[in-house]
């Protein structure tokens, strides 16, 4: 006997229409919200490519120039162009990278650009306000208050806002603000990794600027006086000699050497280096500025290159150079100690070929002079 199913009644078919009309609907209703997930990933991916890009270019900048100075105005400007925070504010800490690159900020400087600033930030709140950590601060107009005194007064109406701290070997170089008007633009939720490389970034490229200055520094400067070292101020005698070998013009140089009295000799050695800079004071306010060179040449000697000068007018410059620094003794211990130089001159002649022959001229007139002093001395 053929079984024959018998067709559902409409009670039934209306059933299963409306059961498949829901599924179809969810469906419907999950891919729409599938394609709108989708369509933000995409988004979100292009996002982040060209904010990727933004980083990249600026990377570039980072690493293009040991100039601290000129590089950080192209990089804040830069960022304001990349990102449009409506301010930018890069906050200075570091002691010796405002001294070298930043001496005349303060508070009050003007912005160098549109809402641009570089300003400096004092040690103790960088170290409270960063603590140890080099993760970027969300703000936002509630808890921005500790910030603000720091930052300019245009910056008072922000909303939100992001501080990057900029720190390296537990040293704080100061922070970077971004701040906008609008107060969703920076969100508590939102990711700050590419920020905090950033910042590692740029605070690499600082301390790497303050460590080229400071190698620059003991390649030139003599560490303690701060004037040229001995060999770059042989460098400069060599470049003055072939200068006025070629335009046919005098040349000159003295060599001073000090000496001075005094009773309490176990404060000489501790008193020595004082001395030195004491002497170096005055002699870069007696020399005129552009018209010599001068630079510390031995333990207690110091050499002046004098372009264009004739001999009579260098011997004129002797007395006058050893009465002032005696004149002006170094004070220790309420004690005023005497300072007295002996100092040779040496003049470019037809012969001589060589700075060093320069150089031999003012050593054999500072030798006889040492050998005609009679006084009892002590060097420094």
């Amino acid at each position: 006997m053929e079984y024959v199913e018998s067709p559902p009644n409409s009670d039934e078919a209306q059933s299963l229409y409306a059961d498949v009309s829901t599924v179809v609907d969810e469906l419907r209703n999950e891919n729409e919200e599938l394609r709108k997930q989708l369509e933000e990933v995409v988004a979100t991916a292009s996002s982040n490519e060209k904010i990727w890009r933004h980083f990249a270019e600026i990377e570039r900048i980072l690493f293009r120039t040991r100039q601290l100075d000129l590089l950080v105005d192209e990089l804040l400007k830069e960022i304001k162009a990349r990102f449009r925070p409506d301010h930018v504010v890069l906050l200075v800490s570091h002691p010796d990278v405002l001294e070298r690159f930043f001496p005349d900020i303060s508070e009050t400087s003007l912005p160098i650009a549109e809402g641009t600033w570089i300003l400096p930030l004092p040690v103790d709140v960088a170290e409270t306000f960063c603590g140890d950590s080099v993760r970027p601060l969300l703000l936002s107009s509630e808890n921005m208050g500790d910030l603000l005194p720091f930052l300019p007064q245009e910056v008072s109406a922000v909303q939100s806002g992001v501080f990057i701290p900029l720190r390296i070997r537990q040293i704080p170089f100061g922070g970077l603000f971004l701040g906008s008007i609008d107060a969703d633009h920076y969100r508590p939720k939102d990711g700050t990794d590419l920020l905090e490389q950033l910042g590692i970034k740029i605070v690499l490229c600082m301390d790497n600027c303050l460590t080229y200055e400071r190698v620059k520094d003991f390649a030139i400067q003599d560490p303690l006086t701060g004037l040229l070292n001995f060999f770059q101020i042989h460098t400069v005698l060599e470049r003055e000699l072939r200068k006025a070998r070629r335009l046919n013009e005098p040349l000159s140089v003295l060599i001073i050497d000090l000496s001075f009295y005094h009773d309490m000799d176990d404060y000489l050695e501790e008193t020595g280096n004082d001395i030195l800079k004491h002497v170096t004071a005055l002699l870069r306010e007696i020399l005129p500025k552009g018209d010599s060179v001068l630079g510390r040449y031995g333990s207690d000697e110091f050499l002046v290159i004098l372009p264009n000068v004739q001999e009579e007018e260098a011997r004129e410059v002797v007395p006058y150079l050893g009465q002032r620094i005696r004149k002006s003794p170094f004070v220790h211990r309420n004690t005023a100690i005497l300072i007295q130089t002996i100092i040779g001159v040496g003049t470019l002649k037809e012969h001589m070929q060589r700075s060093q022959d320069l150089l031999d001229e003012a050593y054999t007139e500072l030798c006889r002079l040492k050998m005609l002093r009679r006084e009892p001395s002590r060097q420094v």
